[in-house]
């Protein structure tokens, strides 16, 4: 691949991320909760589902949030949307490598031809 051709994938990818204002880092579980006392339905066995967002965070600490049935494709979509941005910005990082690279080349030829 020739800078050009880095310089211009870079840009592509760029163009076609998302505004990061849509992202949503964490995972979409469905949990089923269970009351200790005074419910049919958890004494029958059954309990109540749930979704819950959860973010892992650095030491080992974990957030969970509670979300509404509704909210359930707005999450499923800002994660996605995480999930392509991240992408995209790993490709452009491994262009920006590239290009690192060739710089330091054409520098070691140009003393070489010093």
């Amino acid at each position: 691949m020739t800078r050009e051709q880095a310089i211009r994938k870079r840009e592509k990818l760029a163009a076609q991320a998302s505004s990061p204002t849509g992202v949503l880092r964490g995972s979409l579980l469905q949990r089923t909760i269970h009351h200790s006392s005074g419910c049919l339905k958890c004494a029958r066995g059954e309990g109540h589902p749930l979704w819950v967002l959860t973010v892992g965070y650095p030491g080992g600490k974990t957030r969970q949030l509670s979300l509404r049935p509704d909210q359930i494709p707005q999450v499923r979509k800002a994660l996605e949307n995480y999930r392509n941005f991240k992408r995209s910005l790993e490709a452009i990082s491994e262009l920006n490598q590239f290009l690192l690279r060739l710089d330091r080349e054409e520098f070691k030829d140009q003393e070489r031809e010093s």
